[in-house]
């Protein structure tokens, strides 16, 4: 669902995990709003709708952020992004890889919805994230993914990120809250992987181009975000087939 925080978390777990050594990309394929580099705080003035339509190549419109983050900057309102199908995602996510060889992972935030286009990203990840907050329309949209996410078979490399919660033991409510519901329906488990506090913090910054990782290391929506990345990290480590994992 759209205002869950998807962006957010993605700029500041990317962020984080650049903080701690990992060379890091992110892919802002949110063709809706596409403002990754805003909470960033840096400028973008070629996007991924250059590369789609052929003007450019990768290295010319990825920017470098803070702590050395590689950007790919998403467009909004470009007609050619917005159908894109699943083998033109996988060639520009395999464009990416090669393009930056060093690379240890790459993020992708996608869009909310289901539309072609967005599961067209999904289809080239590792591992699937589903952000959702604790209200009825986020809850029916994130059980709405994972629907169709378990027809493809693919819940055992699905995890659910409980954001804006008071409290860490709020977020596993809400994940088991929806974990009854799959077992009911879809007779099959999903699975928790850590919870984003609410915290005003993260809002103020947005305001000021700033970012809690760089700006604000000491923080409690930091300290929240680097516990959300050594989960990453193992969640990463504990797979025998990713090498380059991509999210």
């Amino acid at each position: 669902k759209g205002g869950v925080g998807k962006t957010t978390i993605s700029v500041n777990a990317a962020l984080e995990l650049c903080r701690m050594g990992y060379s890091v990309a992110l892919l802002d394929a949110d063709l809706g709003l596409a403002n990754s580099q805003i909470l960033l705080g840096i400028n973008a003035p070629l996007n991924l709708g250059h590369v789609v339509d052929g003007a450019k190549e990768i290295r010319d419109v990825a920017v470098e952020g803070p702590l050395g983050l590689i950007l790919i900057p998403g467009a909004s309102g470009n007609e050619a992004l917005a159908n894109i199908n699943p083998t033109q995602a996988k060639s520009l996510v395999a464009g990416i890889l090669t393009s930056f060889p060093e690379l240890d992972i790459l993020l992708i935030d996608s869009a909310a919805g289901l539309s072609t286009a967005n599961m067209s990203f999904l289809d080239t990840c590792d591992y699937r994230v589903v952000v959702m907050q604790d209200e009825p329309a986020s809850i029916a949209d994130a059980y709405g993914l994972i629907k169709l996410e378990s027809r493809k078979d693919r819940l055992a490399d699905l995890y659910v990120v409980p954001n804006r919660v008071a409290a860490e033991r709020d977020g596993q409510v809400l994940f088991d809250k929806m974990n009854r519901v799959c077992m009911q329906f879809l007779e099959e488990p999903i699975h928790y992987l850590s919870s984003i506090l609410q915290d005003d913090l993260l809002g103020q910054v947005t305001r000021r181009r700033e970012t809690v990782i760089v700006n604000h290391p000491s923080s409690k929506a930091a300290t929240n975000f680097n516990r959300f990345a050594e989960q990453l990290v193992n969640l990463f480590k504990s797979s025998e087939e990713a090498v380059s994992p991509s999210l």
